[in-house]
């Protein structure tokens, strides 16, 4: 009766640490719905934070609905702005063409459901961030070679 007991206690530890919702997250990120996040505190241009970002194995946030949004909220400090997985749609079209598109997607492709956006982005938008002084809203930016703060997400769309 015991060496099936054990059997069945051991069963149960590994298949609840093969369980993908239990996202383990090193002790200097935050687990969010399937995801880590990293609040970056160094200051990058938005290529160069996806750099960093995509190094650990993920990529700059994406923001897919008011829960991660509020989630994020309680870990950023208002008076920084935040680089977030925003770049231009349709990344294979023309300068010419992305030009006219003027909106801006997710990295992966996706195009935004959900959005905070204090201003609604322009033509000329390139990049996106969390504006500070804003109440965590997002603003459009056309020089995505400032250096910003950013939020890596690690896990979930990685």
């Amino acid at each position: 009766m015991f060496p099936t007991l054990t059997l069945m206690v051991l069963f149960l530890t590994c298949s609840a640490q093969e369980d993908p919702e239990a996202l383990s997250c090193p002790e200097y990120q935050e687990s969010f719905d399937g995801s880590c996040y990293e609040f970056v505190g160094l200051q990058r241009s938005f290529l160069s934070a996806q750099r960093w970002c995509e190094r650990g194995g993920g990529h700059l946030a994406f923001i897919l609905n008011d829960e991660t949004q509020q989630f994020l909220q309680k870990h950023l400090d208002p008076e920084k702005d935040w680089w977030l997985g925003l770049a231009p749609a349709a990344p294979n079209l023309t300068l010419d063409s992305a030009a006219t598109e003027g909106s801006l997607a997710w990295l992966e492709g996706s195009y935004v459901s959900y959005s905070n956006w204090l201003n609604m982005p322009d033509a000329q938008a390139a990049c996106g961030h969390i504006l500070r002084h804003s109440g965590f809203q997002w603003e459009a930016a056309e020089n995505c070679s400032q250096e910003l703060n950013s939020i890596c997400q690690f896990g979930m769309y990685s």
